[in-house]
């Protein structure tokens, strides 16, 4: 199943599927983004209000976009959304748990105001791991869809995606345009934990987007490439099931190294600004974002149960 559910866009940051499945702007703020920073991006495969109503529509969500790329039969959406709810069960009883950890560990330190770097940099790759791993548990999902997949679906999706990856280049060349989505995006994610940013905080967001632009045109190039080698593999359903599995569980061995270098120092650079944010919280920013702790773990709560 050529998905889209990286679940987990940590940023509007990378994915080696994100050749695989494309939305549209206000479809990825509802469904795809993880939140900005780096404390709530443990919740994972959205960055809605409403992480147990986005959830639970995943299933949904995902079918109708492959259907959007494949052409799909009704059949296929069928079989295709019962996969997708049986890894989401998976989900739910392996790594939701983890999630709400997270979440107390991070009320915790605000409520003790024990968060430092260390703390912040600590709780960032344990997110990034979550992140990095949640994709695999989609992988047999996957293989299962290109294994069905029929010749005209598959050239139905290399037009689609011919032209979307056309189209995102274009935007990844406009720098200016970009920096500004990000702005807004970033102000949005801020702004929905911690309420409206301080007259410092702002500065470093801005300073942020200034020094330390996520990689968009290396992102595209490296979307390219990974469709070409899709291309090639697709002419064997074996060669395209060893492709999707290997894209799912070790992307990193398909991934541009340049690539992966630079959105590791972006990642850097990205921890940087989580921890300065929140460590200059005012102490409404800090009741504010206990308020959506408690909200996001009440969300949690409920989907494992």
């Amino acid at each position: 199943m050529l998905i889209y559910l990286k679940g987990v866009d940590s940023n509007p940051g990378p994915s080696s599927l994100d050749f695989l499945l494309k939305t549209n702007s206000q479809e990825k703020y509802y469904m795809k983004r993880t939140l900005i920073f780096c404390c709530l991006a443990v919740l994972g495969l959205t960055s809605c209000s409403r992480l147990d109503v986005a959830f639970r529509w995943a299933d949904v969500y995902i079918a109708g976009k492959v259907d959007d790329l494949f052409d799909i039969t009704s059949a296929q959406k069928k079989e295709l959304k019962q996969s997708i709810q049986k890894d989401l069960q998976v989900v739910q009883a392996q790594v939701l748990p983890g999630w709400l950890l997270k979440l107390d560990e991070i009320d915790k330190g605000i409520n003790a105001d024990t968060l430092n770097d260390q703390k912040v940099a600590e709780l960032f790759g344990s997110i990034m791991t979550d992140v990095d791993r949640i994709k695999s548990y989609f992988s047999d999902t996957a293989v299962w869809f290109i294994s069905t997949a029929s010749s005209s679906q598959i050239a139905y999706f290399k037009e689609a995606y011919r032209k979307k990856n056309r189209e995102d280049l274009e935007k990844a060349l406009d720098e200016k345009g970009l920096r500004e989505d990000y702005k807004d995006k970033y102000e949005d994610y801020f702004k929905m934990f911690l309420g409206p940013l301080t007259k410092f905080q702002d500065k470093l967001l801005e300073k942020h987007l200034t020094t330390a632009s996520f990689p968009a045109a290396l992102k595209a190039k490296n979307n390219e490439q990974l469709f070409e080698k899709f291309l090639v593999d697709s002419h064997s359903k074996e060669a395209s099931r060893s492709f999707v599995k290997k894209l799912y569980n070790q992307p990193e061995n398909l991934d541009l190294p340049e690539y992966r270098q630079a959105y590791a120092e972006y990642q850097k650079s990205l921890q940087k600004l989580i921890s300065e944010v929140l460590l200059s919280m005012t102490p409404d920013q800090k009741k504010t974002l206990h308020r959506r702790i408690a909200e996001k773990k009440s969300q949690l709560a409920r989907l494992g149960g």
